[in-house]
């Protein structure tokens, strides 16, 4: 991934940990719009799952740089994420859903190469933890 994809995601996750509440639940109402079928696999306490997931985006974001640290991360997420029921064509309603609620967060602040920088990090990530946990 080049510099500059990093350094426009980071930007753009900057803005959006302004409000790290308000981000989660505005991607959790889109991934549920996006995909009708991920909503069921969130029994337990919303919140607490969104404070995870800021969490986990902001590790992913401070270790772009750093494959040795995120890949062995992200590899252990997508483990535990089968054990919760979720499938690999889970994973494309997830980044548009994260897509969307940077869109919606950062209006004019998000721009076209902004959102490609993130398609590109998030489409490798995700196809690196498909292959590992479901190949």
């Amino acid at each position: 991934m080049s510099t500059s994809d990093i350094d426009r995601i980071r930007q753009s996750w900057s803005l959006a940990m302004a409000n790290p509440t308000q981000t989660s639940t505005l991607f959790y109402s889109n991934l549920f719009r996006i995909d009708e079928t991920a909503k069921p696999l969130f029994v337990g306490d919303l919140a607490l799952q969104g404070r995870k997931l800021m969490e986990t985006l902001g590790f992913i974001v401070d270790h772009l740089e750093e494959p040795e640290t995120l890949l062995p991360a992200a590899e252990d997420l997508a483990k535990a994420h089968v054990s919760y029921g979720v499938t690999q064509d889970q994973y494309a309603g997830v980044g548009q859903a994260l897509i969307l609620t940077l869109q919606q967060l950062l209006g004019v602040n998000f721009t076209p190469e902004d959102e490609q920088a993130w398609g590109r990090v998030y489409t490798s990530l995700a196809d690196h933890m498909i292959s590992v946990a479901y190949d």
